[in-house]
């Protein structure tokens, strides 16, 4: 096996080949883009070591956003200790998930591309579960269960943000899923980011993600994320699969569970679904702006959270509606010339 470490940047213009040369169809690629948060990555990647899967058949790819804390260490680290695996770190700049993800595909040697975030531990038959999945030549996109491990208890307010239905469990606000024992033929939007595991042919031929977990100050470049390949997945009638064995562990600190953290995360929602409803729409001029329901106090923690969703919905719809530059980055084909325009007067 070979590993190292790249520490150039590169950005692809334009739409690469879906069979870029080195691709190898027995291979499976974990790409981890990662921000400031080696405690999580060392146990993600450990996680990853640990699988009961052959280690010449995946290789683990870790890029690093910009970290200004002990990230490149720590992969340098295990790249020394875990000779037996590919592992590969590269050093990518430009600033959001989207460059990550991207540049990860991009330098992507394997025929099924597992995005992951960096602060998950996946269980050993993981990766084997997802191989199983894709044996399946109509499976395009495949996921699992992703539960919790808390930091501290949550409080009881965060119940309504999470459904409970005959033992399944839906939180999306804490990217939470947990649909059973089963292997079910799923709706693509129920495989989330956390662990995402898709055809690299499919992904390319879709146009990849579009943007996602952009800087606050640069919170009008924000996109939907996974979502818009999900629906084109959806659209398609291509099929996704869940498969029970695909699970991983998602670490959930005490700060995600304030109040301070869902409003923030309910303004990116709202900001990614003005997104979304923009490319349905080709346009922003017939979206109404959201309003708040009459009957909801904005005092309480459900008023407050609710309300940082309808002002992240009529901030993004508003730009967009300002700045026809910013509607071009909304309506973009794709993004694998993922660095971030230059638009001046936001």
């Amino acid at each position: 096996q070979t590993s190292g470490v790249s520490n150039e940047s590169s950005l692809s213009m334009g739409m690469p080949s879906p069979n870029p040369e080195g691709i190898n169809s027995n291979r499976v690629s974990i790409i981890t883009p990662t921000l400031n948060r080696s405690n999580f990555l060392k146990l993600a990647i450990k996680s990853f070591i640990e699988q009961d899967f052959p280690a010449d058949k995946f290789e683990i790819i870790v890029v690093d956003n910009d970290s200004t804390d002990s990230t490149k260490q720590i992969v340098e680290n295990a790249i020394a200790a875990y000779k037996s695996h590919t592992i590969r770190y590269i050093y990518e700049p430009e600033p959001g998930l989207l460059s990550g993800r991207h540049r990860g595909a991009l330098d992507a040697k394997g025929e099924i591309l597992v995005f992951t975030d960096d602060d998950i531990e996946a269980t050993p038959k993981w990766l084997s579960s997802i191989a199983s999945a894709f044996e399946d030549l109509n499976v395009h996109l495949a996921g699992g269960p992703s539960l919790p491990k808390f930091e501290t208890m949550p409080p009881q307010w965060i119940s309504p943000y999470c459904q409970v239905s005959d033992g399944h469990l839906t939180c999306g606000s804490l990217s939470l899923l947990d649909l059973g024992e089963q292997i079910l033929e799923v709706d693509p939007i129920y495989v989330w980011g956390l662990n995402f595991a898709i055809r690299k042919k499919t992904l390319f031929e879709l146009g990849g993600f579009h943007p996602d977990c952009i800087p606050k100050h640069l919170q009008h470049f924000q996109g939907d994320g996974e979502t818009g390949l999900s629906l084109s997945i959806r659209d398609l009638g291509h099929k996704a699969l869940y498969h029970p064995g695909a699970k991983v562990y998602h670490l959930i600190p005490s700060s995600r569970l304030t109040v301070e953290y869902f409003e923030n995360r309910f303004f990116y929602q709202g900001v990614c679904d003005s997104y979304t409803a923009i490319r349905k729409q080709r346009s922003a001029d017939s979206i109404p702006l959201q309003s708040l329901n009459a009957n909801l106090d904005p005092k309480d923690v459900h008023g407050r959270i609710r309300k940082a969703y309808v002002d992240g919905f009529n901030f993004h719809l508003t730009k967009v509606k300002q700045f026809p530059k910013l509607l071009e980055w909304v309506l973009k084909k794709d993004y694998f010339d993922y660095k971030l325009p230059n638009i001046e007067n936001m």
